[in-house]
């Protein structure tokens, strides 16, 4: 007898039982036949047999569900090592306190406890450039008037004693207004003519004697007096911006105007529709770059052990990038860093991501927190994509108003801690590669990569074909290509070789519109879409559709778009024509009439015969090209017809079978990452539930998820690291099969051999 029959049983003997004894003590003596043919003594057996019935069953359905046997020891795991260094692909917890002049006289043993507590393994400090905290020698570097000794001799040597490494924080980007009147030569100058002074500090400009020069003997005096481990520099590049986001402009400082005209032999613009601004955006990156490979051979002379850290990708070995709230009328980006981790990991198998989670709420409100909750989800996606941990707080963490999320944190980096073996020498075992295009574009295409629990990578598209790449494109089972709009000739031919040879292409939007250099293309130059290289842009206009055949729904999928026979197209568009061999679906409706009511029918005659989609065989490849911003109208909208395109265009049409198959809510994100020595794989889950409007609430529960999918090897035993239970499987024809019983912040399924 099952559970549930041995409790309904339960219930009616408990009836019986109250109702005899509730007559009895009544005085009632009403005809009941059951009641009184049952002596109590009788229905006290009858209980009590149940009763233990019930019991052995539940007891056998426990044993059923947590099996029996030890469980592994995971401190016997080798996951080998990535390459040798200490911070690439390693398990990393970086807690950066950007402490004020004052905190210049804190309490250090307090300091180093407080990172202790909260498992942090690295601390980034600030050191030099708009204050100095040692007792700097070099005469235009600003001296903390509140520093009492040497603070970051004394921190440095307390956080090395605790087994902590030490980060040197260098902001660049201003120095004090004293110095400034001294050396004007070094300073920015708005489109005004006039420098930038914001609470005493004054800006600079990278093609200024500070920033090529004087920067350089500051790092040597503090690499050759202190062994700190790494260097990170802050706002590097143009910074024209103020903190409250006021513009000043294109920077016409003499040593700009010079050196833009000696590299390109064109005046310096002064607005963006000026003459040569093409020219300038290079001019930018390339004196940008130029100047950290400056300071990368500087910093590597003086100790090749360093790391460096900045928000470039050149010169660097991590790269820095920030998942922060603001106050916009916009909801937060949920995979903010997912997105951001995914790309550096997708693109640079020599570099590490350093994503921050800024702890505060915006940057004019830097004394509270932003949600717990969205810090949260931040952290877990740095930790469930391997990426290091990273918690940035303006202060330090003793001195902080608003402390809610600190628990969390903790809790989050004890687990990190705790299991340092399984974030060690990772790889994701993803069966898309996503490369990077316009930002709501590829903000979709993550929404419905995750809502779908496809395994994906991202790749920034100035590394498409390169060789430092973790995995070449040919590894994937498909490549998304959304809205890519500037490739150069060697990167289109690498991706029409890519198809040619076998791959499979999904291209959203406009790709190739501009060549490498940001020139426009008159026509479509990849040549595995199939289509005709002359196009007509179609201009975004309210009230357009998609029009849907009965031809459409044959291929797309009868079940999936059974309903669905328009769909909203609010992007522009490029009208374009089939080669002979390439299939075509969807028809345009252009701007119907959407009032009055009486009027806003849709007849034959507005349906035209611009395709909305293609699909093209190409060597031994295929291609889907969607010639507008299908991403982008998801992110705005999240509408269900354009998450049935996409599900369509992948499985449907380039027919992509995919690695891992679930019943996961749509509201859980899923990654799956690999050991590189075959030590293990886990899968992780993070609960995105919690969310209405802007309000950022404490997930709510999953309940029963089963997960599926194709190990490296057999698997001996499964493991929820977060539950700390080990539980049952499936293993047939190569496949694994489990079921998460619940889900509250977030899972991590480990697969041991």
């Amino acid at each position: 007898m099952s559970r549930k029959m041995l409790c309904k049983v339960k219930k009616v003997l408990h009836c019986i039982l109250y109702s005899k004894f509730k007559y009895i003590h009544s005085g009632f003596r009403r005809p009941n036949a059951i009641i009184d043919h049952m002596n109590i003594k009788t229905i006290f057996l009858v209980f009590a047999m149940f009763i233990t019935a019930e019991q052995y069953a539940w007891s056998q359905q426990k044993v059923a569900k947590h099996p029996s046997g030890p469980m592994a020891d995971l401190s016997k795991i080798n996951p080998g090592q990535y390459d040798g260094t200490w911070w690439n692909r390693t398990p990393i917890r970086l807690i950066q306190t950007n402490m004020s002049e004052i905190d210049a006289q804190m309490d250090v043993d307090a300091y180093v406890k407080s990172i202790v507590d909260a498992s942090g393994n690295v601390a980034l400090i600030n050191v030099g450039g708009i204050v100095a905290n040692y007792p700097t020698k070099l005469p235009f570097h600003y001296r903390n008037t509140f520093m009492k000794g040497d603070l970051i001799g004394e921190l440095v040597k307390r956080l090395h004693a605790k087994g902590i490494k030490v980060i040197a924080r260098f902001d660049l980007s201003k120095v004090n207004e004293k110095i400034a009147v001294q050396k004007p030569e070094w300073l920015y100058l708005g489109t005004n003519g006039k420098p930038v002074t914001e609470n005493g500090q004054v800006h600079t400009c990278v093609n200024g004697g500070y920033q090529q020069e004087y920067s350089l003997e500051i790092l040597k005096e503090v690499i050759s007096n202190y062994p700190v481990d790494g260097i990170f520099f802050n706002a590097p590049g143009y910074t024209t911006t103020d903190y409250a986001g006021k513009d000043y402009g294109i920077c016409q400082c003499e040593n700009c105007k010079k050196r833009f005209l000696a590299m390109t032999g064109l005046k310096l613009p002064v607005t963006a529709a000026d003459p040569g601004m093409r020219e300038y955006r290079a001019f930018q990156k390339t004196t940008a770059d130029d100047l950290f490979k400056k300071i990368e051979s500087t910093t590597k002379k003086l100790n090749p052990n360093l790391i460096i850290i900045s928000y470039s990708e050149a010169g660097v070995n991590m790269i820095r990038i920030e998942s922060s709230s603001s106050l916009s009328n916009e909801y937060e980006w949920n995979y903010n860093a997912t997105d951001h981790v995914k790309t550096i990991l997708g693109t640079y198998k020599d570099r590490m991501p350093s994503n921050l989670l800024q702890h505060f709420l915006a940057l004019t409100y830097r004394h509270i927190s932003t949600s717990p909750n969205i810090e949260r989800t931040w952290v877990l996606e740095n930790m469930l994509n391997g990426a290091p941990l990273d918690v940035y707080v303006a202060g330090t963490l003793l001195n902080q108003e608003d402390r809610e999320f600190f628990p969390i944190m903790n809790d989050l980096f004890r687990f990190h801690k705790n299991n340092e073996k399984l974030f060690t020498n990772l790889q994701p075992a993803s069966d898309i590669a996503l490369i990077k295009g316009s930002a709501q574009e590829y903000r979709g295409l993550i929404k419905l990569l995750t809502e779908e629990h496809i395994m994906y990578d991202i790749i920034d598209p100035s590394e498409i074909g390169s060789d430092r790449t973790p995995r070449k494109l040919s590894d994937y089972k498909a490549v998304i290509l959304g809205d890519v709009t500037g490739m150069s000739d060697d990167h289109i031919a690498y991706l029409d070789n890519y198809v040619k040879n076998g791959g499979k292409l999904l291209v959203t939007g406009f790709p190739g519109k501009n060549d490498g250099t940001g020139k426009p293309r008159s026509t479509i130059a990849l040549q595995s879409l199939g289509v005709m290289p002359d196009y007509e842009l179609f201009p975004r206009t309210f009230s357009t559709y998609l029009k849907l055949t009965a031809n459409d729904h044959a291929a797309m999928g009868q079940n999936e778009f059974k309903d669905i026979g328009l769909v909203m197209m609010y992007s522009d568009m490029l009208k374009l024509k089939p080669l002979d061999n390439t299939k075509s679906y969807m028809k345009l409706v252009p701007a119907t009439r959407f009032g009055p009511p009486e009027k806003i029918y849709i007849d034959d005659s507005q349906i035209t015969n611009t395709p909305g989609m293609f699909s093209n065989t190409y060597g031994k490849g295929q291609s889907v090209f969607i010639p507008w911003l299908l991403g982008t109208e998801y992110y705005l909208k999240g509408h269900h017809a354009h998450k049935a395109l996409f599900v369509a265009a992948i499985k449907n049409l380039l027919k992509v079978d995919m690695s891992l198959k679930t019943d996961a809510s749509p509201l859980i994100e899923m990654t799956h990452l690999v050991n590189r020595n075959n030590a293990f794989e886990w899968i992780g889950m993070i609960n995105h539930t919690g969310q209405v409007g802007s309000s950022l609430l404490q997930p709510v529960t999953i309940q029963n998820t089963t997960v599926r999918f194709k190990p490296l090897k057999p698997v001996t035993e499964v493991r929820l690291m977060r539950s700390g239970k080990k539980i049952n499987f499936k293993q047939a024809n190569g496949w694994i099969t489990c079921v998460v019983p619940q889900l509250a912040d977030f899972e991590m399924i480990l697969y041991l051999y």
